[in-house]
């Protein structure tokens, strides 16, 4: 996965390499040339090409970038008839492309079918300009479209249709700015933005021969949609020269990435086909962003999508489906190396104001017992830990997976926030733990806890009313409720409203409001 990563991030290089142009600029066709072919050479490409001076023009002709995949025993090439550098006069040089580029990837392996691909890269009115220094070359482009598309497929030496494969990703109205400073290591920064970008994708299986088993059940399914007003703001620390294979080296050696990418608004539609039934929907997002940090002590990932929107017919359901959500987020942080000291970790989700068509509700409330006002889940985490591996070691992995070990020891434990709404009924909740991981007796080989959670519960016995009301809960269950919440619960403020402080000691005893239950 991670040489694919390398493979794909480097190919990228040559088509968005991009940035703006400093006063100071000086560069010349052959640096930016030279410049170009070691970083790609320092991801493990070989870069042919024969160059021709002219003037103010450097023409590379027959350009081809190749890496050979040996654990796929296959390879990948991106190939240009002619790449044409010329100076402006100014210290800065314009990079003119192909307005069609293949890329073909080549796969035999072993132990499965052998796959021939090749994607056509293509561009409309490319304005690619280099500028800055040899040191620290900067990179300015626009675009009015590019594109990306599947146009031929061969498995096992069969050629496979566009009616049975399709892949098409098209852009426009690009314009992005990047920097790449070379010293000990490679500092690459990108800015970007697009317009808009749609794709439409699908597939098919064959269908078998009249008679055979599954005649009439191929399966088929077809995704396309769009995005608009894309951005992405990024910087990468690299290698002068990467070690394929070697990840933990990699990151010893100071690799590190950040980067946030972000819409404004996009849709999807969907049919899938199986076994002769068709499922059909759309969704649609009126914003999202995804924030990404990775380096070799840990990674941070969050995601959020704002007004999410999905329908959906299948005939496995008696009508059609449909629900909204006003925010969905995730968020989790995970360190990475090993370490004497812990090291601080995050998991968080929220399901933010969940709706769905009555028709849903309907189901098991027909009458409309409970309130249908927009439902929330929320958890928000934080805590440390202690990692005894690197997760990116294989042979510590290996040997962890054989020896039944875990990974690392947890120190502490905050909730920060939990937050339950839903039919007319919320639950709020913080608490503060620490572990002692020399105590594994206390609590049946769990390091023994010791802090403090607070709960708080509004509208419950309402809750149960409904219910009862509903035929759902009988009321001698409703009464064993009742009477395990006065348990564990006090009156709070409110007229329907209960709260509870759990303490857990080191020693193992369980305290609820100041009564010990343990």
């Amino acid at each position: 996965m991670m040489n694919r990563t390398k493979q794909l991030l480097a190919s990228s290089a040559l088509a968005t390499l991009a940035l703006a142009v400093p006063a100071s600029a000086d560069v010349t066709p052959q640096q930016v040339w030279d410049e170009l072919g070691a970083y790609l050479a320092g991801f493990g490409y070989t870069v042919t090409g024969t160059e021709t001076a002219d003037g103010d023009t450097l023409t590379i002709s027959d350009f081809a970038m190749r890496m050979d995949m040996p654990e796929e025993d296959g390879n990948l090439t991106l190939a240009a008839d002619e790449i044409v550098l010329t100076d402006l006069g100014d210290g800065s040089v314009s990079v003119t492309f192909p307005e069609s580029m293949p890329v073909t990837m080549a796969v035999d392996p072993a132990d499965g079918e052998a796959v021939d691909v090749r994607l056509d890269y293509t561009q409309t009115a490319l304005d690619f300009i280099v500028s800055g220094t040899p040191e620290e070359m900067v990179y300015d482009y626009t675009a009015q479209s590019m594109g990306l598309a599947l146009s031929e497929l061969v498995v096992e030496g069969e050629p496979v249709s566009r009616d049975m494969a399709r892949f098409d990703i098209a852009m426009s109205g690009l314009e992005g700015t990047s920097t790449m400073a070379t010293g000990e290591m490679r500092k690459f920064a990108q800015d970007m933005t697009i317009a808009e970008l749609r794709y439409d994708v699908a597939f098919s299986e064959p269908e078998p021969e009249a008679g055979e088993p599954g005649a009439g059940d191929a399966g088929m399914g077809r995704f396309s949609g769009r995005m608009e007003d894309l951005s992405f703001e990024g910087a990468t620390t690299l290698p002068i020269e990467m070690v394929p294979g070697d990840t933990v080296a990699m990151f010893e050696s100071g690799v590190a990435g950040e980067g946030v990418f972000a819409h404004s608004g996009g849709s999807m539609a969907f049919a899938v086909t199986e076994a002769g039934q068709t499922t059909t929907g759309e969704t649609s997002t009126a914003s999202a962003e995804i924030s990404v940090a990775l380096s070799g002590d840990a990674v941070t990932y969050e995601v959020q999508a704002m007004e999410m929107a999905l329908t959906m017919s299948s005939p496995d359901l008696p009508f059609p489906v449909a629900a909204q959500m006003a925010e969905n987020s995730f968020n989790m942080t995970i360190p990475l190396a090993k370490a004497e000291t812990p090291q601080d970790v995050a998991l968080g989700l929220t399901l933010g104001g969940f709706t769905m068509s009555d028709m849903l509700w309907n189901i098991f409330d027909p009458k409309e017992t409970l309130p249908r006002d927009p439902a929330t889940v929320s958890v928000d985490l934080v805590g440390t830990v202690t990692p005894f591996i690197n997760l990116f070691d294989p042979e510590a992995m290996a040997t962890l997976e054989e020896t039944g070990g875990v990974p690392g020891e947890l120190n502490s434990l905050t909730l920060r926030d939990l937050t339950v709404e839903a039919v007319g009924t919320s639950l709020d909740g913080s608490g503060d733990f620490t572990f002692d991981n020399n105590d594994l007796t206390t609590y049946d080989g769990m390091p023994a806890p010791s802090g403090t959670v607070t709960l708080m519960l509004d509208g419950g016995n309402a809750l149960i009313d409904r219910l009862i009301e509903m035929g759902l809960l009988a009321q001698q269950d409703a009464m064993g409720a009742r009477m395990m919440m006065s348990m564990f619960a006090v009156p709070g403020t409110g007229e329907d409203s209960l709260t509870s402080t759990i303490e857990v000691k080191g020693n193992g005893q369980i305290l609820a409001n100041g009564q010990r239950i343990r």
